[in-house]
């Protein structure tokens, strides 16, 4: 009988203990006032791709980032958008359908599938786009 006892005197300091010890561990430290969150850093690529799958323009999209961002970020997003475009394409086996097209649907196909990918980055006006991919696969893109 006296070691029952012990024993269940032993067992409720026992869990007196842990239930003390998870109140303790459980209280977080009270702090004056809310706490300062970090600015927010906002992805500029993801941003500008959002933008230009809602239909916004290349000078609509521009003219959000003019405020947020300096020119030579700017710059340095459409350069790396002009890249991904031009791996897109050469992806997609755009030189080898240029090679193999036959007659003048088999261009149009081609030029189509550009102005689509370009559309679709939000560089409609860019130049500098056009002429790399001038360069790059013979398909002059002035007059578009």
């Amino acid at each position: 009988m006296y070691k029952t006892s012990l024993k269940r005197l032993l067992l409720v300091v026992c869990l007196l203990f842990l239930l003390n010890g998870e109140a303790g561990f459980s209280q977080t430290d009270k702090k004056e006032g809310p706490e300062p969150q970090p600015p927010k850093m906002i992805n500029v690529y993801t941003t500008w791709m959002k933008l230009a799958m809602l239909g916004k323009n290349q000078a609509e999209i521009e003219s959000y980032f003019m405020e947020k961002i300096s020119a030579r970020e700017l710059d340095d997003l459409k350069q790396r958008i002009r890249d991904t475009v031009l791996d897109n394409l050469k992806r997609t086996g755009l030189a080898y359908r240029i090679h193999n097209s036959d007659d003048l649907d088999d261009i149009n196909v081609v030029v189509d599938r550009v102005l689509v990918e370009i559309r679709y980055a939000g560089l409609e006006h860019d130049q500098d786009l056009k002429l790399s991919i001038k360069e790059e696969f013979g398909i002059p893109l002035e007059r578009l």
